[in-house]
This record gives structure tokens, C-alpha cells and sequence, in this order.
């Protein structure tokens, strides 16, 4: 309860007053030092969320810029190939380089041995040559190096350039016989398979008409098949007499084998093509079939036969082994020409390839006589 201060005397209200002043001091230095308080409290909570939106702030910041120099640290190539680009930071990383197929000139090829002997006896050919494809020598020869004019036996070529260039399933896609493939044979004077216009064959049907037949349809439309058209085929054709190191003596203008100045080979030539077809899955099962019956067609429901001929008419003759693979050729200016292949009984492969002789059947024969008197 407060005192009266009426009823003080002097001295008790003077003493009052100084209490009263001094308490008053208190309450007031006692409000200015919670002012104080309160104001640093408020300074450092303000400090401190202000800190702590700067320190989420450079998260954030050091966040964006991590993902940022990650997202430029993966560069796709040309290619679509995932490629650092720190390279000091990390390990290099090894670009995926498609090798390129190796130059197949050493592979292909054969060699005179002190063996090689000149062809003779009953041969008619002006030109020939024997090759033991195991050991890669020649066995026997007759201007094989000369030019000559391949015919039909550039088919092999025609074949080979074509299974190098598609999926083996593709063999079983269906082609429609175009009016283009079969007048580009007719305006050739080439022979034909036996398909016909607007007839949905087989990509596999191609391949065997090609060979066995000889037709010039179907090496026609198989080349229009795998390059879009016949000329860009051709180029496909001299870049893989380059890959087989023949390109200087052997060019082609056409896949089906007609007559041009531009197109020649040589006897060995043919014979190394001839390797390199025997290599090939597609190729080997093509040039070593002697009878084939096509797909059925929207034409011929059951198909056509079509036959190799020089190996049918070889297939009883005494040569000491079997008779593996054969292409025929004829063109006014090459006489009759072939290349084939046979496996003697112990199992030694040749290629025998001539030119310039005077019959179908005399070019069979010198076949025979080559392997018989040569193969071993």
C-alpha cells in the first residue's frame, strides 16, 4: 500500500522521493536494457534467416551448376557416341571407330611356284589358268595374265558384290520382276532365267537365276535390288575389284556380263573372284547348286526349275575329284569361257578358269583335262 505523504515529515519525503527515483531508475534502465535485448535479438534472427536464404540460395546455385556442367560434360558426337569433354578430370573415353574392311588383295590371290607349268595336251582354250586354292599357287597357266573378255562369268562378280551387301534375311524378301531389269537383257542380247514381268520373286530367287540360268534379268534387277539402280551396282562391282587388288586389269561396265570395250578381266582375275565367291556363305551355296526350284509366285504357282548346265554335263566325267562350283560365258568375242572349281579325292580344292574356246562343250572338255592332267 503507498504511503501518505502528507502525513511524512521533511526529511521522510525527501527520502521517499530519492527511493522512488532510484526505483524508477531501475524500471527504467531495466526497460532500455530488455529494449536492448529484444532489438539484438531481432538483429541476429534477422542476420540468421537472411544467412541461412543465402546459404539455400548458393545450394541451389552450386546445384543448377553441377547439373549444368554435367549436361556439358556428356556431348553426343556425330555418331550419337556418349564423349567426355574433361578430359584431363577424367580417363579419356576410347571412340568407337568402325574398322574398315581390310584390303582383301593379299588374301585373294596366288603366286607361281617353281612348279607352275605351262597348260598343254588337248586344251583348246587360248587362255587358262589352275590354282590350288589351299597353298595358293599356281599349278598351271596359259596368258593368264592376258586381257580377255569375262562374258557371263562376270555374274560370279554380279553375286558375290550382291550377298556382301544384304542381310541374310533378306533372302527371302519378295521383288516384283520389273519391265526395266527385263528389257535391260533383252536390248542386251543376254539370256534369261525364265522369270517374267511383273512376277513377285524372291531376293534368293535373284541370286540363283543369276547363276544357273545365266540370266541377265535377274543379275539386272538383283543389282537394281541392293544399289537403287544398275550403274551405281557397277561402281559397287570396280570397288570391290579394288578391295581384291585387281582393279588394273579387270573393269566393269554392266553386271550381267555384256560385251563393252571398258569391260575386261583376265583368267587370273576371274579365278580370284572366284576365291573370294567360294568365301561367301550366300555366294558358295548359289555356284555349287546344280538344279534349283524357285518360290512360288503370283505366275508359276509351283515355281520353275532352273539347272547349272556345265555342272550337270560335267558331273560323270573322270577328273579325280568332285566338281564343286561353275559359271559359264559366251559372248561373240570371248568364245566360250567358264570358271569352276574342284575338290580332289584327298580333299585339295582348285579353280580352273579359260577363255577362248571353240565350243560349249570343247570348254567342259578342257575343264576335264585340266584338272585331270594338273590336280593332284
Amino acid at each position: 500500500m503507498t504511503k501518505n505523504t502528507k502525513a511524512m515529515s521533511y526529511e521522510e519525503r525527501i527520502a521517499y522521493r530519492k527511493r522512488k527515483k532510484f526505483i524508477r531508475k531501475i524500471q527504467i534502465y531495466t526497460e532500455m536494457s530488455l529494449i536492448a535485448i529484444t532489438i539484438i535479438l531481432c538483429g541476429v534472427l534477422i542476420v540468421s534467416h537472411i544467412n541461412g536464404k543465402n546459404d539455400k540460395s548458393i545450394k541451389v546455385a552450386a546445384s543448377e551448376e553441377q547439373v549444368v556442367e554435367a549436361a556439358s560434360d556428356l556431348k553426343e558426337d556425330a555418331k550419337g557416341l556418349k564423349v567426355s569433354s574433361k578430359a584431363d578430370d577424367k580417363e579419356p573415353v576410347e571412340e568407337k571407330i568402325e574398322e574398315e574392311e581390310p584390303a582383301l588383295a593379299g588374301v585373294y590371290s596366288a603366286k607361281d611356284s617353281e612348279s607352275t607349268v605351262e597348260i598343254g595336251g588337248d586344251v583348246v582354250s587360248q587362255s587358262g589358268i589352275l590354282i590350288n586354292n589351299n597353298t595358293k599357287e599356281i599349278v598351271a597357266t596359259r596368258n593368264a595374265k592376258e586381257q580377255i573378255v569375262p562374258a557371263s562369268m562376270t555374274k560370279v562378280m554380279t553375286v558375290l558384290v550382291a550377298a556382301k551387301n544384304i542381310k541374310e534375311e533378306q533372302l527371302d524378301e519378295k521383288v516384283v520382276m520389273s519391265h526395266e531389269a527385263i528389257d535391260y537383257s533383252y536390248a542386251g542380247g543376254g539370256s534369261t532365267s525364265g522369270f517374267v514381268e511383273d512376277e513377285e520373286v524372291t531376293v534368293r530367287d535373284l541370286f540363283y537365276g543369276t547363276i544357273l540360268p545365266s540370266g541377265g534379268d535377274a543379275a539386272a534387277q538383283l543389282a537394281m535390288y541392293v544399289a537403287g539402280d544398275i550403274d551405281s551396282f557397277v561402281n559397287m562391282m570396280n570397288e570391290e575389284c579394288k578391295n581384291l587388288g585387281i582393279n588394273d586389269t579387270t573393269h566393269f561396265t554392266n553386271p550381267v556380263g555384256f560385251h563393252n570395250k571398258e569391260h575386261y578381266s583376265t583368267p587370273y582375275d576371274i579365278a580370284v573372284i572366284m576365291m573370294a565367291a567360294l568365301d561367301n556363305n550366300i555366294c558358295k551355296e548359289v555356284v555349287t547348286t546344280k538344279v534349283y526350284n524357285s518360290t512360288a509366285t503370283n505366275v508359276n504357282p509351283e515355281g520353275i526349275t532352273i539347272s547349272n548346265w556345265f555342272l550337270r554335263r560335267i558331273e560323270d566325267k573322270d577328273i579325280g575329284g568332285q566338281i564343286e562350283g561353275a559359271k559359264t560365258g559366251y559372248v561373240d568375242e570371248s568364245g566360250s569361257c567358264a570358271v569352276s572349281s574342284m575338290v580332289t579325292e584327298g580333299g585339295t580344292e582348285y579353280i580352273c578358269c579359260t577363255a577362248h574356246s571353240s565350243s560349249s562343250w570343247r570348254c567342259i572338255y578342257d575343264h576335264v583335262d585340266i584338272y585331270k592332267n594338273y590336280a593332284k
